[in-house]
Order: C-alpha cells, then sequence, then structure tokens
C-alpha cells in the first residue's frame, strides 16, 4: 500500500488534471458557441452530432459525483471517494467523448467545413481534452489499485 503522502500527492495531480479538465470544456464551449453562428458549420450535420455528443460528455463530466466532492474534499483521502471518481459518469463522459470526436472528424472531411478555422481549433482542443480525459481515467484506476491491493493467492 502507498504511503499516506504519496496518496495525497496523487490526488491532488489528480484534481489538476480535472481542473484543466475543466478548463478545456469551458474553452471548447466558446469555440463552439463561436462556430454555431457560421452556417456552414451549423447546418453540418456531422458537426451537429459533434456539439449533441459534446454537450453529453461536458453533462456527464459535470454531473458526476466524484468529480464534484474531489474538488470540495482535497483533504480528505477514502478509498470510498476514489471508487466515486471512477464511476460511470466519467465513463460516460468518455464515450460520449469518443462519438463527439468521430462526428467531428467526419466534418472535417467535408470539404467547405475542413478548413475552417474553428474546426481546426475544436479538433486541436477536443484531442488535448482527449488525452486529458484518458489519463484522469489512467490515474484513477491506478491510484485504486495501490491503495487496495489485490490479495495474494496461497498454494
Amino acid at each position: 500500500m502507498m504511503p499516506l503522502f504519496n496518496q495525497m500527492e496523487e490526488l491532488n495531480n489528480l484534481l489538476t488534471l480535472m481542473r484543466l479538465q475543466n478548463n478545456y470544456i469551458h474553452e471548447l464551449n466558446k469555440l463552439i458557441y463561436a462556430a454555431v453562428s457560421d452556417m456552414t458549420l451549423a447546418n453540418n450535420h456531422q458537426f451537429s452530432e459533434f456539439v449533441n455528443h459534446f454537450s453529453e460528455f461536458a453533462h456527464y463530466h459535470f454531473s458526476s459525483e466524484g468529480y464534484s466532492q474531489a474538488a470540495q474534499l482535497v483533504q480528505a483521502y477514502h478509498y470510498i471517494l476514489l471508487e466515486r471518481l471512477l464511476d460511470g459518469q466519467v465513463l460516460a463522459a468518455a464515450e460520449q467523448m469518443e462519438l463527439a470526436i468521430g462526428h467531428l472528424e467526419m466534418a472535417a472531411r467535408e470539404m467547405q467545413v475542413r478548413f475552417s478555422p474553428q474546426i481546426m481549433l475544436l479538433t486541436q482542443g477536443i484531442l488535448l481534452m482527449e488525452e486529458t480525459q484518458l489519463k484522469i481515467i489512467e490515474t484513477l484506476e491506478a491510484f485504486l489499485e495501490s491503495a487496495h491491493p489485490a490479495p495474494q493467492l496461497q498454494n
């Protein structure tokens, strides 16, 4: 089992990643808001699907009990809290992000959308968010494993 100091440091790192993810969501929402004023993008089915899935991702992200509780309970460390962090909402958020990325990639393949500055910024931003989301999930899984080691089997 990992010493308490290391666990708290890992939890702080995790909270930093979660704050970064919140900032990415906020910035991408501003880009999306600006992009929907472009009629080429607003009328594009794939872009609309991207916006729908991204909105679902953000909804799951912000409604996750683990995210909101972890931000308030930085000083408290409980295995139960860690399990809540890796709840179904986090995994559902990751799934919606993947769907959003797929639709954004399909929208970017269309000639009139491909070179849109908003699409280029959204693509760059969503890829950064994807990396952060994966890092959050990997960190949570590793933290849960180290906080609750698997039992030893005896012969």
